[in-house]
C-alpha cells in the first residue's frame, strides 16, 4: 500500500484512496487516543474528527516534514487536547490492558498476579499525569517513535521534546515512588 500516493489522490478528492488511509490508520489512531485517556465514545468522536481533517487538509500534507502516520497522529493529538480542555464535564479513562496492547506468554498465576498489580499501579500513575505527558510517553514507548517524530506531533523542537519526555518520565517515576511509600 502506498500511503503517499493515497494522500495525494485524497487531496484530489479520491474517496477510495481516503478509505485506504482510514483503514490503514484507524486502529492506531483509536489506540493512541485511548492511551491519552479518552474513553471509547470520546476517542471515536475525536478519531472521526481527525479523519475529517485529514480529508479536508490532505493537500497540506508535506512528506518532507514527516511521515503520514506522524501527520495523522499530530492531528489526533491536537483534537484530543482540544476536546480534553473543554469546560464540559468529562471522564478520562485510565490506560487499560486493551490500550497497552501487551502480549502475554501465559505466565504462572502468581506471576500474573504480580504483573497485574504492577499494571494497575502503572495505570493509576499514568492517570495522574496530564494528557500531554501521557501523549509523550505513549508516542515514545508504545508507538516507538523517535524524538523527531514526537517533536512534530507535539509541535516543538527536538530538544524541547527530549526535555518534556524526560520530565514526563520523572513525574511518572515520582508518582510510582510515592505510591510505594
Amino acid at each position: 500500500m502506498d500511503c503517499e500516493a493515497d494522500i495525494s489522490a485524497t487531496a484530489r478528492g479520491d474517496h477510495l484512496a481516503f478509505g485506504r488511509i482510514v483503514l490503514a490508520h484507524q486502529d492506531r489512531v483509536f489506540a493512541y487516543l485511548g492511551r491519552m485517556g479518552l474513553d471509547s465514545a470520546m476517542a471515536e468522536d475525536v478519531a472521526q474528527e481527525t479523519f475529517l481533517r485529514v480529508w479536508r487538509h490532505a493537500g497540506k500534507y508535506n512528506s518532507r516534514l514527516g511521515g503520514l502516520t506522524t501527520w495523522i497522529l499530530t492531528i489526533a493529538r491536537n483534537q484530543a487536547l482540544t476536546r480534553l480542555s473543554l469546560p464540559v464535564p468529562r471522564t478520562e479513562t485510565p490506560v487499560s490492558d486493551d490500550t497497552l496492547e501487551i502480549a502475554s506468554d501465559a505466565p504462572l498465576p502468581d506471576e500474573q498476579l504480580v504483573t497485574q498489580q504492577r499494571q494497575q499501579q502503572l495505570q493509576a500513575a499514568l492517570a495522574g499525569l496530564s494528557a500531554a505527558d501521557r501523549s509523550l510517553l505513549s508516542s515514545s514507548y508504545i508507538d516507538d517513535l523517535d524524538l523527531a517524530a514526537i517533536a512534530r506531533i507535539e509541535g516543538c523542537s527536538i530538544g524541547a521534546a527530549k526535555v518534556r519526555l524526560h520530565r514526563a518520565r520523572q513525574r511518572l517515576k515520582q508518582i510510582l515512588e510515592t505510591d510505594h511509600e
